[in-house]
């Protein structure tokens, strides 16, 4: 209620902040299109699924215009590897795309993960939480996942920090999995 009405209402659309989220300023969809789901890749490609549709959208351009892809994917999350793979978490476990999210095929053997994310800057590690609350790890371009620990209270957001340590936050505050104590990824 408190969203000021120059952002779109009802719906938020795409917003940008260049200023460390002191200000936004609206791009594409003000009022009309809110996403859930949103991810960029290395190449500068950002991806999203508005909450109206399982289209998925993509845009080359920062944000400011949108095609779909070709594809459509009900997915709780999306994350892009180091090797340009489109990773998304759904109810029939994760699906991959190599073709920009034109297509996504299903990747065998995979935890049932909700939560998904990408190591940042590098990409190198996708860290996921299950139904179950146990976390995952997987390196870019394997297909093994590890089981490095467990989730407390029904994680709502997770991070990797650069040096590799697991954080998540969920109703009692900030648990965080150092890298030392994790079981070691697939190389």
């Amino acid at each position: 209620p408190d969203t000021p009405p120059d952002l779109g209402a009802p719906h938020l659309g795409i917003i940008r902040s260049t200023d460390g989220a002191q200000t936004w300023t609206p791009l594409a969809f003000t009022g009309s299109k809110d996403f859930h789901v949103l991810t960029a890749a290395p190449d500068g490609t950002v991806f999203g699924l508005p909450t109206d549709s399982p289209k998925l959208l993509h845009s080359r351009d920062a944000g400011e215009s949108w095609a779909s892809t070709g594809a459509s994917v009900e997915a709780f999350n999306l994350t892009v590897d180091a090797g340009n793979r489109l990773i998304a978490s759904t109810t029939d476990g994760l699906l991959t795309s190599t073709d920009q999210g034109a297509t996504f095929g299903v990747w065998p053997g995979t935890p049932p993960l909700i939560a998904l994310l990408n190591s940042s800057p590098d990409r190198e590690r996708i860290v996921g939480v299950a139904a179950d609350l146990t976390v995952w790890v997987t390196a870019a371009g394997s297909d093994e996942w590890t089981q490095v620990g467990a989730a407390g209270d029904g994680p709502e957001a997770i991070a990797i920090t650069n040096a590799g340590d697991i954080l998540l936050a969920d109703a009692s505050g900030i648990v965080a999995l150092p890298k030392d104590a994790q079981s070691a990824p697939p190389e």
